[in-house]
């Protein structure tokens, strides 16, 4: 698919709902007979319906979750490398191509804010049931929460649109990052006390009050509003809703939870829904061919060895940790074609016959982790209750119950300073959610990302803490001028 390089700030021009896509799939998907105006779309529950699952095939696009988003996100972590033409973003040395795909990128997330957008301005002006309206307004503001929480990370303020986009009224200033949060929070408030808590099968990978409690939770994680964030999560904790999925192999990771054949299963918070019609075009990124992971694979994103994948227990493959085997793999079985690139990532593989690999968002290993950080850190140190959290994530790791203490076995042990727990929650984290796209917000968030990364000898500086804005919005927007890039690009 080719990636799109229309200025994000223009994408309304069309006077066409770009929410209505070629190529879509059953239930988040609507396939188009033709193309409709707003006012055509949004004159029936029908067309509000369609508008609505819309945005969810916008998660899918090349230069959004499917490719440069998840790429650029991980090469940025300590643990990825690139290869080939995305080998100098691993480097933090990014060339005119790389920061022209972060462009991309940031022009694919507007463009799922302006679905979005297209939603909630044009779903309450319909005449339907109230409670389906208001849970369309709430997946619609979900996602659109969730597209600016991974703008605003990333590159600061940025421009705040909250209408579908045309003409002049996307010439808007950077809006604060404040005022960026404050939104985001304002958008999951408003989901969370409007989606309903499950659906049928039919509906199965729409966002739920859960998807969007977990969301803010991590949005008051981010923003050091640790009470709001241990209250959150712990409001999914005690909702009875989901379970870890016990292992008891490494293979138990693939077959339960990141195969091609599980379609649902007890942890799944959110995920971004893909078929064998409609297959996870990123696989092939993650693999090399000879694997049989997918039906090619350029194997782009490779580990590195000297960040926490490779040391301690995770050295080599005798781990008892199960995810160790479960989440890498190495060339012994000619899986490479250049001996310096000694570690791929298998924790999500499909068949050449089948990809239809779901990407997780959020599970259930989330709250709980973001539980036991954040009680820590309004604690002054590790309680009880934060102990037995991250607990529960290390036991599922070693093939054990998660509910079943073990005591001078995997459990962490008593007594560990309010730091020092904390970096082992870090830990943890960076190793349960290896490829979720994690462990480059944790090391920002946390002010650790230079450090730990110059020590693994690599140039980053103080400028790759926040992203280029795309060179597209400062040329198109006309309440922007050079003057309003970041730092140092």
């Amino acid at each position: 698919m080719k990636s799109l390089r229309r200025s994000p700030t223009k994408l309304g021009l069309l006077l066409v709902l770009v929410i209505l896509c070629t190529g879509c799939d059953s239930v988040l998907n609507e396939e188009p007979k033709t193309f409709l105006s707003e006012e055509g779309v949004f004159s029936s529950q029908a067309g509000a319906d369609a508008a609505t699952k819309g945005i969810y095939a916008s998660l899918r696009n090349f230069s959004y979750y499917d490719r440069w988003f998840t790429a650029m996100v991980e090469m940025h972590a300590d643990y990825v490398n690139g290869r080939g033409s995305q080998a100098p973003v691993g480097q933090y040395q990014l060339n005119a191509q790389n920061i022209g795909r972060i462009g991309d990128m940031y022009g694919a997330i507007y463009e799922s804010i302006n679905r979005a957008n297209s939603v909630i301005s044009g779903v309450p002006d319909i005449d339907m049931d109230p409670n389906l309206k208001n849970q369309y307004l709430g997946e619609a503001r979900f996602l659109r929460a969730l597209g600016y929480f991974n703008l605003v990370r990333l590159f600061g303020g940025v421009p705040l649109r909250t209408q579908p986009t045309k003409g002049s009224e996307t010439d808007l200033p950077r809006a604060s990052e404040d005022e960026v949060y404050s939104l985001i929070m304002e958008d999951l408030q408003f989901a969370e006390n409007n989606l309903p808590g499950s659906y049928d099968q039919s509906s199965h990978g729409r966002a739920t009050s859960w998807a969007a409690k977990t969301l803010l939770a991590d949005v008051y994680l981010t923003l050091e509003r640790w009470g709001d964030a241990a209250a959150k999560a712990r409001e999914v904790m005690d909702s009875g809703e989901f379970s870890l999925v016990q292992v008891s192999s490494s293979e138990d990771f693939h077959t339960k939870m990141f195969g091609p054949g599980v379609t649902s299963y007890p942890e799944e918070i959110f995920s971004i829904q893909y078929t064998q019609s409609i297959p996870a075009g990123w696989l092939g990124w993650l693999h090399k061919p000879a694997a049989g992971y997918s039906s090619g694979g350029v194997f782009a994103w490779w580990g590195e060895l000297d960040s926490f994948i490779g040391q301690g227990e995770w050295a080599t493959e005798n781990s008892s940790d199960l995810r160790r085997n479960a989440f890498l793999y190495s060339g012994e079985e000619t899986q490479y074609l250049d001996p310096t690139i000694n570690m791929l990532f298998s924790k999500f593989r499909g068949s050449p016959a089948d990809e239809g690999v779901d990407m997780p968002i959020m599970r259930y290993a989330e709250p709980i982790l973001i539980f036991a950080e954040a009680a820590t850190m309004a604690n002054g140190g590790p309680t009880s209750e934060a102990y037995e959290a991250v607990n529960m994530i290390r036991r599922r790791a070693y093939g054990q119950d998660p509910a079943v203490a073990d005591p001078g076995g995997v459990d962490l042990s008593s007594g560990l300073s309010q730091e020092a727990f904390r970096d082992s929650v870090l830990l943890e984290r960076g190793k349960e959610f290896i490829m979720e796209r994690k462990r480059w917000f944790d090391l920002v968030r946390t002010g650790t990302a230079l450090e730990i990364i110059q020590g693994l000898g690599k140039p980053i500086t103080e400028k790759y803490l926040k992203w280029p804005i795309a060179q597209e919005e400062i040329d198109n927007n006309g309440a922007l001028t050079e003057d309003d890039q970041n730092p140092g690009w």
